[in-house]
């Protein structure tokens, strides 16, 4: 179904025509997959109705807007509750490190070993969420 045209180009064939189309970042597969994405839902409309190429063409159009949207609207709602868990990850590693400090009269070096241990692992935990 594709063939290269030359070094820039390739030739992608859509609901019966074919396009010279120019690769963008993602390459040559890309714009094959994105091409037989496109040839597919406007032969999925056309089999169910008798409208000219144009029509089919701004269905299909909108048909893959509506999944664009989908898709969008549910990675948002996915990034916020990553945000809110990390939120509440960061707050429960201060409560415990604010546990594990030292006292202000003790020096430093007069922690216990556990102390030690506790303030390790919050350090190494906030190092951890903040990537």
């Amino acid at each position: 179904m594709s063939q290269s045209q030359d070094i820039h180009s390739i030739i992608v064939q859509i609901f019966g025509d074919e396009y010279n189309i120019l690769p963008s970042d993602g390459g040559a597969a890309e714009v094959q997959r994105v091409a037989n994405y496109v040839d597919q839902k406007m032969k999925e409309i056309s089999s169910q109705s008798n409208l000219p190429k144009a029509k089919v063409a701004v269905l299909a159009a909108m048909d893959i807007t509506a999944e664009l949207l989908r898709a969008t609207a549910e990675r948002d709602m996915l990034t916020e509750k990553a945000h809110q868990s990390l939120d509440r990850l960061n707050k429960l590693v201060e409560e415990r490190a604010d546990i594990s400090e030292p006292l202000p009269q003790r020096p430093e070096r007069a922690q216990q070993p556990l102390e030690r241990l506790l303030r390790a692992q919050s350090a190494r935990q906030r190092d951890r969420s903040s990537v």
